[in-house]
C-alpha cells in the first residue's frame, strides 16, 4: 500500500515537472515569434490624419499633433498649399523632410480628383 502511494507521488511529480517544461518552452517558442517595435519611422506618418496646433500657411511652419502607435507626437509642419491653416483644423501628411512633415488639407484630394 506504501509502495502505490509512493510510486503515484513519483508519477504525480513527473507529469508536473513534464507539463511545467512544456508549458515554458511553448511560451519561449511565441516569444521569439512576436515582433514588438514601438518605434516610430518616418515613413509611418505618411497619410497619417493629424490636428493643427499652431496655425501656418505657405510661408511659414506651424506645428501638428499626431497620434501614432498610442503615442502623441507634435511636428513642425509646412504645406505648399495657398491657405492658412488655424488651430484645431485636420489635415494629412504627405511627405516628411528634415524633421518637418508636409501636409494638405482634406479639400487637397477632392481637386486633385477634379
Amino acid at each position: 500500500m506504501k509502495n502505490q502511494i509512493l510510486m503515484l507521488a513519483y508519477i504525480s511529480v513527473g507529469i508536473g515537472i513534464f507539463a511545467g517544461i512544456f508549458i515554458v518552452l511553448l511560451l519561449s517558442i511565441f516569444r521569439q515569434r512576436q515582433v514588438i517595435n514601438s518605434l516610430v519611422n518616418s515613413q509611418d506618418f505618411l497619410g497619417l490624419p493629424c490636428t493643427v496646433e499652431i496655425p501656418f500657411d505657405t510661408h511659414s511652419r506651424g506645428k501638428i499633433r499626431l497620434y501614432i502607435k498610442g503615442y502623441s507626437l507634435e511636428l513642425i509642419a509646412r504645406t505648399e498649399e495657398s491657405r492658412e491653416f488655424t488651430k484645431g483644423e485636420k489635415v494629412f501628411i504627405v511627405g516628411t523632410e528634415n524633421n518637418q512633415v508636409w501636409v494638405v488639407s482634406p479639400l487637397f484630394f477632392h481637386n486633385v480628383e477634379q
